[in-house]
């Protein structure tokens, strides 16, 4: 009995450890993604997005922000003008156009510590 006890450990242990980095990666996408569309000025609210991942017993729970005074003003102000193809919704817009390509490859990286494809 121990011994499958030590081997269910290890196995949700590499789950865990999967879906971290699966989720992880995700998130890093994004942020590549958003910085792309996020408003630009001196490079301080690009500068400012980071990526946090948390793993708590079977929940991994990942997010993207941008910490500046005026990230959220940014973001959901769509009358301020930016300048080459730079807009409001710069998170919201990227996370909405990736979510499936990124729970896909979360999948995947959980299915690979499975022994799966």
């Amino acid at each position: 009995m121990d011994d499958f006890e030590a081997v269910l450990r290890a196995a949700d242990a590499a789950m865990t450890a999967a879906v971290v980095t699966g989720v992880t990666e995700a998130c890093e996408d994004l942020l590549s993604n958003s910085r792309d569309e996020v408003p630009l000025d001196q490079m301080d609210l690009s500068n400012s997005g980071k990526v946090t991942v948390a793993a708590n017993g079977d929940r991994v729970e990942g997010a993207v922000s941008y910490d500046t005074p005026y990230a959220v003003i940014q973001h959901e102000a769509p009358d301020f003008e930016h300048q080459d193809g730079r807009k409001a919704g710069y998170l919201r817009d990227p996370q909405r156009a990736l979510a499936d390509k990124h729970l896909k490859y979360i999948a995947s990286k959980a299915e690979g510590a499975l022994g799966g494809g």
